[in-house]
């Protein structure tokens, strides 16, 4: 689980959403020396369905929120290493349409250009991310479902083809949460913590995920 991509870490709290281009080209390279193999979410959810042939450890990467530096920034370096990775948007930041309250000031929402262009690429795959952001488990049934379902329809309609992924903002959920996402028909719904996956440890709505956070 990824946020920002950077040239520059900022200072205070959203340090830690932040890690440099340099410290995520150096961890492709890394895991790559470790015998891993970057996978996209698709495969990764086909995987843990199936079982594979395949026996080396994999990783899939994802960046949550969407953030225009996603773009600018990291995607440069994952198309360079043929690295796939899924982005999931919160569709009220597009365009910078509603602010990101935890950067004051900034405007820093992908742009519906920059997204269709990394949708039209096959190594990215975009999933939904609700449209303001909240704590779901906060919310009433009518209030998590709005949140949602506007989200994929708003994605559905900019970039022509079904949404099938999806992100706890947060990593808060409950059961009304996984009740909704699962009557629209979501292939996968990811946490936010939870370590490791492996076949037949985890329901593919509930995906857990580690944080590859920068020192």
């Amino acid at each position: 689980m990824l946020h920002r991509v950077v040239e520059h870490r900022s200072e205070g709290e959203n340090k830690e959403l932040e890690v440099t281009s340099e410290f995520l080209e150096q961890a492709i390279e890394h895991y790559r020396r470790q015998g891993y193999r970057f996978v996209s979410i698709d495969e990764a959810c086909d995987i843990l369905r199936h079982g594979s042939h395949q026996t080396k450890p994999f990783i899939c990467l994802t960046f949550d929120d969407g953030y225009q530096d996603n773009y600018d920034i990291a995607y440069p370096i994952l198309k360079h290493h043929e690295v796939p990775f899924a982005v999931y948007v919160t569709t009220g930041f597009m365009d910078n349409r509603l602010p990101m309250w935890w950067y004051p000031n900034e405007q820093l929402g992908i742009s519906t250009e920059s997204l269709k262009v990394l949708d039209a690429d096959s190594l990215c795959t975009i999933g939904a991310h609700t449209v303001s952001h909240p704590k779901l488990d906060t919310l009433s049934l009518g209030e998590q479902k709005k949140e949602i379902e506007q989200s994929v329809q708003e994605l559905e309609s900019l970039l022509g083809h079904p949404i099938r992924h999806f992100s706890y903002p947060h990593g808060a959920y409950n059961t009304d949460t996984i009740k909704i996402v699962s009557d629209s028909h979501f292939i996968s719904a990811l946490r936010a913590w939870g370590g490791n996956i492996r076949k037949g440890d985890v329901t593919l709505l509930e995906l857990p995920r580690i944080e590859l956070k920068e020192p």
